[in-house]
């Protein structure tokens, strides 16, 4: 254990048995057993590699949002991104995968350059957004990546776009595997001088729509396409409402309304709440666990799906 310590040591800082839950929104999350904030990028590479060649497990904890960590923690080695270096070329931001996605957005502002303005709302890190295609106010990553720059099977390799193979709250690093170590946003320069007027705009939107002062990781289901599920909405409910109309209209139904429409709100279990503000929270109301979460998701699931027969798919990252 101390020469797997000392070799740890020389990629950053090394915590044993650190609690996952300092390090998550939802501050759910049991002990790491290593926890290392890896300094440079170079350096996390190196370090995949030899825990790669040594066969020790090991994942990625960026923002810890959009995550829900077991009450077991983790036997193996955590790394935290702790690079973070944002720059421009032109067009094009760098940022590394370590970078806040709230700095990026903002760096971009004050660079006079439009197209990620959304991004200053949106918690967590440019890398998990990038593998989640995170989004907001209707857009997401997939409209501002240029190319990505990731690890996998050993080495580092340059995708473009297309390579990335973005869908819904997905992509290729999610679906097949690969670590984001470096994002290149392209965006346009402007001569808006109101940019951080209109972030201000979308950040003060987010907040008026969701739950604030419970710990939380946001939304927890992904929304239902209505191509796959538009006889169940149109059999349940009325096809000319509002709402319908607006569900078949963008191709997507929210989740958080489907829960409220099936009286969930305000349900608990342990410490764990459906926001009563928006359905497709769960808040931590102080002393939640991964179970209490778990059990709440496996209810939600099955009422809606016996209800309205619409099942509902987890957006979180769940261990």
């Amino acid at each position: 254990m101390n020469q797997l310590i000392e070799q740890l040591k020389q990629y950053g800082a090394v915590k044993l048995n650190e609690q996952l839950s300092k390090h998550t929104s939802f501050k759910i999350g049991g002990p790491a057993q290593y926890f290392v904030s890896v300094e440079t990028l170079d350096g996390h590479v190196a370090l995949m590699r030899y825990l790669d060649g040594v066969g020790i497990p090991y994942m990625i904890l960026g923002g810890g949002s959009n995550m829900l960590a077991s009450d077991q923690g983790f036997e193996g080695v955590v790394l935290h991104p702790a690079y973070q270096e944002i720059r421009r070329e032109g067009s094009l931001i760098f940022a590394d995968a370590g970078a806040l996605t709230v700095s990026v957005a903002r760096f971009s502002m004050k660079e006079q350059l439009t197209g990620f303005e959304w991004g200053v709302g949106v918690p967590g890190t440019i890398g998990g957004a990038v593998r989640g295609n995170a989004g907001a106010m209707g857009f997401d990553m997939s409209d501002s990546v240029e190319r990505v720059f990731v690890y996998q099977n050993g080495e580092v390799r340059e995708l473009s776009l297309g390579e990335c193979e973005f869908g819904y709250r997905t992509s290729a690093f999610k679906v097949s595997g690969g670590v984001v170590l470096r994002v290149v946003l392209k965006l346009e320069p402007t001569e808006d001088t109101e940019l951080l007027k209109h972030a201000l705009e979308y950040l003060m939107y987010r907040n008026s729509t969701q739950p604030q002062g419970h710990a939380s990781t946001g939304c927890i289901f992904q929304n239902p396409d209505t191509g796959r599920y538009r006889e169940q909405l149109i059999e349940h409910f009325d096809k000319y409402s509002e709402k319908v109309q607006k569900f078949l209209s963008i191709g997507k139904i929210s989740a958080g309304w489907l829960i409220e429409q099936a009286g969930l709100k305000g349900l608990q279990v342990g410490g764990a709440l459906i926001s009563d503000q928006h359905g497709n929270f769960i808040v931590n109301t102080g002393n939640a666990t991964a179970d209490d979460v778990r059990q709440l998701i496996a209810q939600i699931k099955t009422v809606v799906y016996e209800k309205f027969g619409i099942e509902l798919e987890e957006e979180i990252y769940t261990f």
